[in-house]
């Protein structure tokens, strides 16, 4: 679990990471990760969205 999935990332305060995570994210070896969920646990409203 990453802390992408719990929203614990301020994105805004972290541009370079943002940008960098945003084209990692649309690979498309990475998709299938985006798919993945913790039991019990949602996950933020930015994890799988590429353009977040």
């Amino acid at each position: 679990m990453t802390s992408s999935y719990l929203g614990d990332i301020p994105w805004e305060s972290h541009l370079l990471a943002k940008e960098w995570y945003a084209r990692i994210k649309s690979r498309p070896m990475f998709r299938n990760l985006l798919q993945d969920r913790a039991s019990g646990l949602t996950p933020s409203a930015h994890y799988a969205d590429l353009d977040f």
